[in-house]
């Protein structure tokens, strides 16, 4: 990525026009390093005709003498011809001191190189990129619920720098060819081995799933100057995460969505931007920002970072309400009792609303040094939607409904630090106070959303249409004062050796305590690995670190080896959500092992 800094037009720029001719000058002799000693403009002439003690018409008689004259060559380097003393006291100009012009970044920080800024792991990514040049295929088992597939991806990696900044893109088309479905089989649906070589239907009955060749297009990071993110299974967050927070839209099994993000910004502002799928968004956001007194004096770190910003996210397709199967569409006769389930998409049906959150913040840094940049920030965000104002839960259209908004504030600090010359290592370091209403949320559109969108309670076996995120968080009394919560999160990167990332969420009051731990090596010899646990929505602070799994944990773990130079061995497990038999979202355990077979190509493979 190319970083359009003002720090280096600052200093980059007066030496290379005052220095260049400076040391073109200095190579004749000492004289051109004095220019200060130069006689003046007028008395060159003189010294010129001295230089030779004979006249120029007898040079026979010149050598006899030749002894005497031995002061003469002592005085010869003072006396330089006038065309090479004339450019003498453009010269000088370099001497004053440097910069001339105060840098945008202190000096320590341009020495350092550059700085390590943005998430130093890919915290919530369900997938590994290859770092190499590579074309090849995929090819293994796979065992999505209770449905075993031969998975077979055709796929092409590159990657390259582009202005100095990485640029990486991978694209990929998975097939999955059933091989044999465990689950009970019906009269209308038999199972087994009946539809062996069938390609699983749910991978290709939206319009989404057709942009998931699309694996992953990056280049630059986030925080830096420009960031262009799309991808099928990362995850991402706008500004300080106080609204859309590692959002990721493909938990569910049985929807792939490609995501994109693009940030940018400069001296003066910047935006980032969101969008969940590229094929026909549902959640949204943006993130505008200026920095008003970068007009006044850039030079001045405190002054170049203060910002006012703006930021706004929306599900425009909310469920509002569940469906319930009183038709007993999927014929096992539970009705009432379960969701209504779309059996072509494996989607649940709902009453569709829009959920929109908004704020606006305040920023600035604290210290700014080579290895040490520390900001604060305010946030304060406003959650509002509608609320069913009716008794009916069988009511599915002309839902009334009544507005309603919730609140929050968040005063944080972000401390990020690069450490070491040869081998470099980032830390960074963000905490955060919060007040807000019983029935507001911090990061309202989180790891989870995509899953708790329609079932809040995950694991309840109890078909509530009533039981959305949106109905569960903004139906909650907003009585009985206000909630004090705690946010830490600490993650440690040497270079593309190891990363490692923890945050704990905690308040006072409400089941909304949160926890991840994540683990990896982004590429070590022949050696890939990615580890996360999330434990999501726990009643109190010390469920966080109960030993025993829940039905509110995302378990992600990946790992990459190389045999060969063309075969590479897959490993991974991990807990999806899907719509199991009883019509709910449920996780469950899955290992799959795959063969990986390539060859490199370009000047980066390995």
């Amino acid at each position: 990525m190319i970083r359009l800094r003002s720090c280096v037009l600052f200093v980059v720029v007066p030496a290379a026009l005052g220095l260049g001719p400076a040391a073109a000058l200095a190579q004749p002799g000492d004289a051109a390093r004095q220019p200060e000693q130069a006689p003046p403009p007028k008395a060159p002439p003189a010294p010129a005709a001295a230089v030779p003690p004979t006249a120029p018409d007898e040079p026979v008689p010149a050598p006899t003498p030749a002894p005497t004259p031995s002061p003469v060559p002592e005085a010869a380097p003072v006396a330089i011809p006038p065309t090479e003393t004339a450019p003498a006291p453009a010269a000088a100009k370099p001497e004053t001191p440097d910069p001339v012009k105060p840098s945008e970044e202190p000096a320590a920080k341009q020495k350092s190189g550059r700085f390590i800024e943005g998430e130093l792991a890919n915290v919530g990514a369900i997938g590994l990129v290859p770092w190499e040049n590579q074309v090849g295929v995929v090819i293994g088992p796979e065992r999505i619920g209770d449905i075993y597939y031969a998975s077979i991806t055709p796929s092409i990696n590159y990657t390259t720098e582009l202005g100095n900044r990485p640029l990486a893109m991978t694209f990929g088309i998975p097939i999955r060819l059933e091989l044999n479905d465990t689950r009970p089989s019906t009269k209308s649906d038999p199972h087994g081995w009946s539809h062996i070589g069938r390609i699983r239907p749910q991978d290709w009955d939206q319009v989404s799933d057709f942009a998931q060749f699309i694996r992953g297009i990056q280049y630059g990071g986030k925080e830096e100057h420009v960031y262009l993110d799309i991808n099928a299974f990362k995850a991402s967050s706008i500004g300080h995460g106080t609204i859309l927070k590692r959002y990721n839209p493909n938990l569910n099994l049985n929807s792939r969505q490609v995501s994109a993000q693009l940030d940018a910004f400069g001296d003066y502002g910047g935006i980032e931007t969101y969008i969940n799928n590229v094929t026909g968004p549902n959640v949204l956001g943006g993130l505008v920002f200026a920095k008003p007194l970068s007009f006044i004096d850039s030079s001045n770190y405190a002054m170049r970072s203060f910002s006012l910003g703006a930021t706004i996210a929306a599900d425009i397709d909310a469920p509002l309400r569940n469906k319930l199967d009183y038709s007993d569409v999927d014929k096992d006769g539970r009705r009432a009792n379960e969701f209504l389930i779309n059996q072509k998409t494996f989607q649940p049906r709902y009453i569709p609303s829009t959920v929109v959150a908004y704020g606006a913040d305040a920023e600035v840094k604290l210290v700014d040094t080579g290895e040490i940049d520390w900001k604060t920030y305010v946030d304060y965000s406003v959650l509002a939607s509608g609320l069913p104002t009716d008794t009916k839960q069988n009511l599915w259209s002309n839902v009334p409904t009544r507005g309603l908004q919730s609140g929050g504030l968040t005063w944080g600090h972000l401390l990020r630090l690069n450490i070491g010359e040869n081998t470099k290592h980032a830390l960074r370091v963000r905490a955060e106070v919060r007040r807000y209403d019983r029935n507001y949320l911090p990061s309202y559109f989180d790891v989870m959303y995509e899953i708790q969108r329609v079932q809040y309670a995950i694991g309840s076996r109890t078909a509530n249409p009533n039981g959305t995120k949106l109905q569960q968080i903004l139906g909650r009394n907003p009585d009985g004062g206000k909630v004090f919560g705690l946010y830490f999160e600490a993650s440690w990167k040497i270079e593309e050796l190891f990363a490692v990332a923890v945050a704990v969420e905690t308040n006072d009051t409400m089941p909304d305590n949160n926890f991840f731990i994540h683990l990896e090596v982004p590429r070590y010899k022949n050696f890939q690995f990615l580890a996360t646990l999330h434990r999501r929505s726990v009643d109190t602070a010390g469920g966080l670190f109960a030993f025993k799994a829940t039905n509110r944990d995302i378990l992600i773990v990946k790992g990459r080896y190389r045999l060969t130079d063309n075969i590479h061995i897959n490993a991974e497990a991990l807990t999806p959500y899907g719509i199991g038999p009883d019509s709910f979202f449920a996780n469950t355990l899955d290992f799959n092992v795959n063969a990986e077979f390539g060859f490199g190509y370009g000047s980066n493979k390995r």
